[in-house]
């Protein structure tokens, strides 16, 4: 199983089923031209779902600060541009087929019913007051994501901070050396 460590969290994903568009030769000739991909994806076969996953560190900020202005349009950016980026691998254009020759078999075509295609923000926060603004970024992120998410038949995005998606049962944990330091 691959493992990686991004934002202060380790993300464990299926052997043979995942992906990073930043790995893909194919993305990374398009660095630099305004686009954004999620930082992860992978095939779950259980769930009959693809899912995209973005993970961003804001453990960081001290209480009396709060998430970014622009935390919002940065992950309605990635959301969108990774659509992009799988709209185009599915239909076959040149810098898709790039891309999708580097992809898991089980991700190179659109996921038909019942597979779902998920996306997933998640927020390595531990002030309390920082989870308490994640209700209302989500319900704007969702708003201005709404019209996107229908053309893929998704019905929710979700932005979770980093122990929900813990017991959500995302492939996310906290860095060993972080557990015992808390």
């Amino acid at each position: 199983m691959p493992i990686y460590q991004e934002s202060g969290l380790q993300i464990t994903l299926p052997d043979g089923e995942s992906f990073r568009f930043q790995d893909c030769s194919g993305y990374k000739t398009l660095s630099g031209k305004n686009l954004s991909e999620m930082d992860f994806g992978w095939w779950d076969s259980t769930k009959n779902s693809l899912w995209l996953l973005d993970v961003k560190d804001y453990s960081h900020l001290p209480p009396t600060e709060r998430l970014p202005d622009h935390l919002l349009d940065n992950l309605i950016k990635k959301a969108t541009d990774s659509l992009l980026i799988l709209s185009a691998v599915w239909f076959g254009s040149v810098k898709g087929q790039e891309i999708c020759s580097e992809l898991p078999l089980s991700c190179r075509t659109f996921p038909s019913k019942p597979k779902k295609l998920k996306i997933v923000f998640v927020l390595k926060i531990t002030n309390s007051l920082l989870k308490a603004e994640l209700s209302p970024l989500k319900t704007r992120l969702l708003a201005r994501l709404r019209g996107r998410i229908a053309l893929f038949d998704i019905n929710n995005v979700t932005l979770a901070d980093h122990e929900t998606g813990i017991r959500m049962g995302l492939p996310i944990a906290t860095l060993p050396s972080e557990t015992n330091s808390v």
